[in-house]
């Protein structure tokens, strides 16, 4: 029988990740050779549209490598049946172009559904149409998200969202996950896990997207107290824990003081901090050795690997093994 085609759209702004299109686009692609085998079908189930933001054809991506598009916003044509956003870390900050966000709310109505990858959930909260939706994005753009969208119900802990017909999924391959599962939702677990076999990569991760994240930002985005303290509790790690007067005397501040200022610049407490800083720094423990996590758990200031266990689950969403697992190093070096 004749396949029924489902027309999706990528809509491409300058600057964006190659891999945010690239790879669902794949997914898609591998779909159509695989559908047909399964639904003993004939011709595509999908075809697959790249969209201009801009009046021209081509965007050049993130990595220099331009892309011709099939259409731009101003002359589309066709009947999409999905349209998925990718995003630009040039404009995050609700600056888009208002002719983009009027094109985006006035054809959403004729679509079976709308979603964005990676940080494309920007674009797609800025046209409203994630007001009090669940929603992920790029973990490492998350906070500015949460301060710009305070109404969408971000979870950027997921690797992929749905919530009625609009979907998010999270930082750049994400957005194979969210490809897999709209596949799943078209045509099955079998069409959706036989495209993930081809593809080698999991038809459902395991770990979660805190799993990858970091869990304090970079030195060079900290204020000068917040980095002075965290230059003393790298210094200064201890199993019986530090008390907040220490610090708030290596400071030269009250302790009452210290605490609410800290709070206020760091957006955690000095004891919440702590813990983060231990926990990341075991994690490049159990990144680059082959130490024994109980080792690894007094390194880092634990006082025994149970407690270690416990915060290291609470942070990272995972095991300290499951991490070491999935992200110490290839060996590619010694092979």
């Amino acid at each position: 029988m004749d396949a029924i085609l489902h027309h999706i759209g990528f809509l491409l702004l300058p600057q964006t990740q190659l891999m945010d299109f690239a790879g669902p686009s794949d997914v898609f692609h591998t779909a159509n050779q695989v559908a047909t085998a399964h639904l003993n079908s004939t011709g595509e189930q999908y075809q697959i549209h790249l969209i201009s933001s801009t009046k021209e054809l081509k965007i050049k991506t993130s990595a220099g490598i331009e892309v011709q598009c099939d259409y731009t916003i101003y002359d589309l044509n066709i009947p999409l049946d999905t349209l998925l956003l990718t995003g630009s870390k040039s404009d995050l900050s609700q600056t888009y172009d208002p002719a983009l966000l009027h094109w985006i709310k006035g054809i959403y109505p004729t679509l079976q559904r709308i979603g964005s990858i990676c940080i494309g959930a920007f674009l797609l909260a800025q046209t409203g149409l994630l007001y009090n939706k669940k929603a992920t994005t790029h973990w490492q753009f998350a906070s500015a998200f949460r301060q710009l969208y305070p109404t969408v119900k971000l979870d950027y802990h997921q690797i992929y969202t749905k919530d009625g017909n609009r979907y998010t999924s999270g930082g750049i391959t994400s957005g194979i996950d969210l490809a897999l599962a709209l596949v799943e939702e078209d045509h099955g677990q079998l069409v959706a896990a036989d495209v993930s076999r081809y593809l080698v990569v999991h038809l459902k991760r395991n770990n979660p997207q805190t799993t990858y994240s970091t869990l304090l930002p970079l030195d060079s985005e900290l204020t000068p107290l917040v980095l002075k303290v965290k230059q003393y509790l790298t210094a200064h790690f201890k199993t019986q824990g530090i008390r907040q007067v220490e610090i708030a005397e290596f400071v030269c501040m009250s302790e009452r003081n210290f605490a609410r200022v800290f709070k206020k610049e760091a957006g955690m407490t000095a004891g919440m901090f702590y813990d983060r800083l231990r926990i990341e720094y075991a994690k490049r423990l159990l990144e680059s050795s082959d130490l024994p996590i109980a080792t690894i758990a007094e390194i880092s200031g634990f006082s025994s690997d149970t407690i270690f266990r416990k915060a290291f689950i609470k942070l990272v969403q995972a095991t300290p093994t499951q991490y070491r697992t999935s992200f110490q190093s290839t060996g590619i070096n010694n092979a």
